[in-house]
């Protein structure tokens, strides 16, 4: 089977819109993650901690990391599984459990250099979370070498890579408005809380939309 053909036969005319239907297949997974992560990310803002070096920020900065890494290795997985057909749980929680300490890695590793890219421009920050969208579905896909599957699946879908970028960034510009408001009206932790949910799901859109791309390049091994 071409490229062309499983691209056809994954997507169609219009990622985002397939991904906005194909993500439902995992609904028994991604809601539930995304409410726990809402309630532990929502749960550790601890009044009188501030985000300046200290044990305490510290502890709840790792936490926070941890729980979100695995939430998100959840529904990568989950909508990997999703692009194909019916998404089982269990074979969701065992191939993560496989995959779960190079998620870690990987995830620690993007967002130092991601960090650093903030800490000399709001644009290389920007530029690197664009151009790494598929690291971390190679990294839970069991790939060697992700940052060359990442590089390879943009390569051979630049154009769809580019217009869910710019999508991705309208929708992070609405989100971001809709948070200042929240933190306005709400704020503390039920407005955390609320954020959060609404953040886990467009984030499982968009990771649903990654995952048909990536698997227009990289079909599956094992028949995952």
């Amino acid at each position: 089977m071409s490229v062309s053909e499983t691209s056809r036969e994954l997507y169609g005319v219009s990622v985002l819109a397939t991904a906005s239907v194909r993500m439902w297949r995992a609904w028994r997974i991604i809601l539930p993650v995304v409410i726990v992560n809402a309630a532990v990310q929502a749960s550790l803002l601890i009044p009188g901690v501030f985000p300046y070096l200290s044990l305490p920020f510290v502890v709840l900065s790792l936490l926070s990391f941890v729980f979100l890494a695995t939430a998100f290795g959840v529904v990568a997985v989950a909508m990997l599984h999703a692009t194909r057909g019916a998404v089982v749980a269990q074979s969701v929680w065992s191939q993560l459990r496989e995959r779960w300490f190079a998620l870690l890695v990987w995830s620690l590793i993007l967002v130092v250099v991601t960090t650093l890219g903030f800490a000399l421009y709001v644009v290389p920050g920007l530029f690197i979370i664009a151009v790494t969208p598929y690291v971390l579905l190679a990294v839970v896909d069991g790939r060697g070498k992700p940052l060359w599957v990442n590089f390879r699946t943009i390569g051979v879908r630049w154009g769809r890579w580019l217009i869910t970028i710019i999508v991705l960034a309208v929708m992070c510009l609405i989100v971001w408005v809709l948070a200042l408001l929240n933190a306005f009206f709400i704020g503390d932790a039920g407005g955390a809380f609320i954020a959060w949910i609404a953040l886990g799901l467009v984030a499982s859109w968009f990771v649903c939309a990654w995952a048909l791309i990536y698997r227009s390049v990289n079909p599956a091994q094992g028949g995952i």
